[in-house]
């Protein structure tokens, strides 16, 4: 198939837009929502301020955009098939997600940021409860596949054990962003052993 001139120009573009949003994500997650500075944005991306308003009509579009790119990327299912473990057992996956988070990562960052910024911005707060909701519900379809993959206890329902999962998962990161003496932090063994332990946990105790 021949490439024209509109295809280079549609992909230029696309890709133009994607460092935009790169570039407005870092600024957030550095200075947060309100500090934010459209020309510092465009520098970072290597345009000029005309490329932002050729796109978004003003910084709260702006960071409106970049807020919901970043949540794009963290989203469970984006994170488990960028790690590459979309195909393994349930119990795998959620050993994985505690590694990560013991580990640390960009996410740490990103989260403390938005719930920073949604104290005062609206335009954050309604993004912040539209990804917790759809974290939940990406978590809820993995919780329910495992239970095809374990006897889970009927009386555990997805909404709980979702709530659980998430609420270690952004615990642990607020957490772990401040800082914490070594000594109050387990080893990634001990970590991964207690979360498979809480999953198995989960199961119907088998018939006497």
């Amino acid at each position: 198939m021949r490439v024209t001139d509109t295809d280079v120009r549609r992909r230029d573009s696309d890709e133009t837009t994607t460092r935009l949003l790169d570039a407005a994500a870092e600024v957030f997650v550095e200075h947060g929502y309100d500090k934010a500075v459209i020309a510092d944005i465009a520098r970072r991306a290597g345009v000029t301020t005309g490329a932002v308003f050729g796109r978004w009509a003003n910084k709260s579009e702006l960071m409106a955009a970049a807020v919901d790119h970043i949540f794009d990327q963290i989203l469970p299912d984006h994170r488990i098939k960028q790690l590459g473990i979309d195909e393994v057992p349930v119990i795998d996956i959620f050993s994985a997600w505690a590694a990560n988070i013991l580990a640390g990562d960009e996410t740490q960052d990103v989260m403390v940021q938005v719930f920073a910024s949604a104290r005062n911005n609206d335009a954050v707060r309604e993004r912040l409860r539209w990804f917790l909701d759809e974290q939940a519900h990406q978590i809820g379809r993995i919780v329910d596949r495992g239970r095809g993959e374990v006897d889970f206890d009927p009386g555990y329902s997805t909404a709980a054990v979702a709530l659980l999962i998430q609420a270690v998962g952004v615990g642990t990161h607020l957490l772990l962003s401040v800082g914490r003496d070594e000594q109050h932090l387990p080893t990634p063994p001990d970590w991964e052993a207690l979360i498979r332990s809480l999953f198995h946990s989960l199961a119907t105790p088998p018939a006497q």
